[in-house]
């Protein structure tokens, strides 16, 4: 989530990582042939991701700079298959929302 102000200065930028990992414990098992780097069944699946049709989401309170009038917020979900490669899932953009109190803005995505 990134949001700006009225300039398009970046006030406020934020990530939230789900992911699912396998993690291969050599002492799970043996292995065939000893070779337990290759056997996918000593792997243990640590699983920090959504599962589907499951949601999410968050609160931030986040300090604005005094001349603030109006911030934009961008939201993006993506979908990170390799190191370096992503296919964005979803991306929601809202414009203009009016900043009612000069110090803090509440925004919910």
């Amino acid at each position: 989530m990134t949001v700006k102000d009225q300039d398009g200065k970046v006030v406020f930028s934020d990530e939230k990582v789900y992911k699912v990992n396998n993690l291969h414990f050599s002492y799970n098992k043996e292995g065939y042939l000893g070779l337990n780097h290759w056997d996918i069944t000593a792997m243990n699946q640590v699983n920090l991701g959504i599962q589907p049709h499951e949601t999410d989401s968050l609160i931030d309170i986040i300090p604005l700079p005094e001349n603030t009038e109006s911030i934009n917020v961008e939201a993006i979900f993506r979908f990170l298959y390799e190191e370096g490669r992503e296919a964005v899932i979803h991306r929601e953009v809202k414009q203009n929302i009016p900043v009612a109190r000069k110090d803090r803005a509440l925004i919910t995505p």
